[in-house]
């Protein structure tokens, strides 16, 4: 069993498609399509989901000036250069963005209570997503808390609900406040 949403990312001429699949384990993929293209194109492959379904979700960022997508998914950083096409995983530090003040500030905290007490409006990324929301990016996405020269387009995620093999939708960033660190990766 799959679930799927998808959202145009802007005048990148790309849309972008998170799919969730359900069998013997959970999987997730983002995928990326040239606007009327007949097949997809670049894809993150499909992702084994470590205790599911509470690790599942995607967090989407954009350069202030267009030109790169950051896509955040816990276990790898993914980015994809519109003007190339070209998607690129990788768990190298060197390419995780800047902190922003607020954001270096944060990340030299130890103590869960001290974060949470200056941080308490963010929401984490493993989490569910209300239903209903408007799957289209905000036109006006505020720049990230966390994130030097980015911006917050919102996130993608399960919906809340009673079982097993719900929908997924996509947050934005106007419904939806910013996962703390929804960049930061894991690799395994």
């Amino acid at each position: 069993m799959s679930r799927a949403t998808t959202v145009r990312l802007g005048t990148s001429g790309y849309d972008l498609t998170y799919t969730m699949s359900w069998g013997l384990g959970m999987e997730e993929e983002l995928r990326l399509t040239r606007v009327g293209a007949f097949m997809s194109g670049p894809s993150s492959g499909s992702i084994d989901i470590w205790k599911r379904p509470y690790n599942s979700g995607l967090a989407l960022y954009r350069s202030r000036d267009g030109g790169i997508y950051y896509f955040g998914l816990g276990y790898e950083l993914f980015t994809f250069v519109p003007s190339r096409g070209v998607l690129r995983a990788s768990c190298r530090v060197r390419f995780k963005p800047s902190l922003t003040p607020f954001g270096l500030h944060l990340s030299k905290l130890t103590v869960a209570e001290d974060i949470e007490a200056q941080d308490a409006e963010a929401s984490e990324l493993f989490n569910y997503v209300e239903s209903g929301q408007p799957s289209v990016l905000p036109s006006s996405p505020p720049a990230s808390k966390y994130y030097a020269d980015l911006v917050y387009l919102g996130k993608f995620g399960v919906v809340r609900s009673g079982g097993r093999g719900n929908d997924v939708e996509f947050a934005p960033a106007d419904t939806t406040p910013e996962p703390r660190f929804g960049l930061a990766f894991n690799c395994y």
